[in-house]
């Protein structure tokens, strides 16, 4: 058995447990399991993280771990990783970056690479990217995976201003509510009383709002940047089916790319996709 699915098995058994005493704990074991990327690890320093200046931020009471390159340049671009991932994945996306002009900020997610914390969630993420915007941006432009990606597209919605900036999307997640179903389905958390206070913690710590607040269906209207949205048909993360479904709202502001067969992370590392990210971003934009 992989590692992956003898963890996962675990973790349906602790949920299984929980409900025999109660369903509320359970949910709530759920909705943390949920929040936790598993198999956190540190990483080392690189060439190309060495040349970078070292940052250091508190978001919600966790210390946050960043990094800064060419400061001083004439824009600003926020790089933002996906989860179980970290700031070292996007490593050879700097030189080029640098020579473009951009100052470079990155950042490891709460409970990710260097970073502290042990859970992240949606309002979580955008929490940081709010709080690192405040510090260092506000960015011209953004580079964001997967998670990371709806992170961005939720703080940049919430932008009263947002008209001149660049958005690169990686395969985002689209829909904190998909994923959760995806997870609930994965536990085999089926009964409806464990799901409704799974929910309940998201309507806790968002003040009310339902997990279908957190989507790119609610922000996509309210952001009039230039997105350059980049999808693989084969991804086993995130379904090609989402972008697709989102390309059929025709956003004229969003210009879609569909690869097949780089998966979930190749398209980030495929150089004649990066020298198309390059010219999005060579492309004017105003800046701040």
């Amino acid at each position: 058995m992989k590692l992956q699915n003898f963890i996962q098995a675990g973790l349906k058994t602790q949920i299984r447990l929980w409900a025999l005493f109660s369903k509320q704990r359970a949910g709530n074991k759920a909705f943390k399991i949920f929040c936790t990327p598993f198999g956190k690890t540190n990483y080392a320093t690189t060439a190309v993280l060495q040349t970078a200046e070292t940052l250091q931020l508190t978001c919600n009471g966790t210390p946050l771990r960043g990094y800064r390159w060419n400061k001083g340049a004439s824009k600003k671009l926020l790089i933002a990783h996906g989860f179980r991932s970290h700031t070292q994945r996007f490593d050879h996306l700097i030189p080029p970056l640098i020579k473009r002009g951009y100052e470079i900020i990155a950042f490891d997610a709460p409970a990710h690479g260097l970073s502290g914390g042990k859970q992240i969630n949606a309002i979580d993420y955008t929490d940081t990217i709010q709080v690192v915007t405040g510090v260092y941006g506000p960015f011209d432009a953004y580079l964001a995976h997967s998670f990371g990606g709806l992170a961005v597209v939720l703080s940049v919605a919430a932008q009263p201003q947002n008209e001149n900036k660049k958005i690169v999307l990686f395969a985002p997640a689209t829909d904190a509510q998909a994923l959760a179903n995806t997870f609930l389905k994965a536990m085999a958390v089926t009964d409806p009383f464990i799901q409704k206070h799974f929910y309940n913690n998201v309507t806790r710590l968002s003040d009310g709002k339902a997990l279908n607040w957190f989507s790119m269906e609610r922000c996509l209207p309210l952001i009039k940047s230039q997105i350059l949205w980049i999808q693989d048909a084969a991804d086993p993360v995130i379904p090609v089916q989402e972008a697709v479904a989102i390309r059929k709202r025709q956003h004229p502001n969003i210009e879609f790319v569909f690869t097949d067969g780089l998966g979930h992370s190749g398209i980030y590392r495929d150089a004649a996709l990066l020298n198309k990210v390059y010219a999005f971003l060579a492309t004017e934009t105003q800046n701040h």
